[in-house]
């Protein structure tokens, strides 16, 4: 295969797993946070953002060395 197309599919694999890691982590947090609170949604929202940025943050620079190890490693394969 191609290593452009290898490049574009690790791409999509690296943004799949980032919007999936941060999708499950808010949703636990919602599920945690929101009946706890008597708080508006919005507000919640920003609330568990503020408890969680650093996990986000962690998932994607992981997911950032990932694609850009992966594409190294492909122009040294070469």
């Amino acid at each position: 295969m191609d290593e452009q197309k290898k490049l574009k599919r690790m791409a999509s694999w690296t943004i799949a797993v980032f919007a999936t890691i941060f999708a499950v982590v808010m949703a636990v947090m919602w599920l945690v946070t929101y009946p706890a609170t008597g708080k508006s949604a919005f507000e919640v929202l920003g609330s568990i953002l503020g408890m969680i940025w650093f996990a986000i943050l962690l998932a994607a620079v992981l997911c950032i060395l990932v694609y850009f190890g992966y594409s190294f490693y492909l122009s040294k394969k070469k």
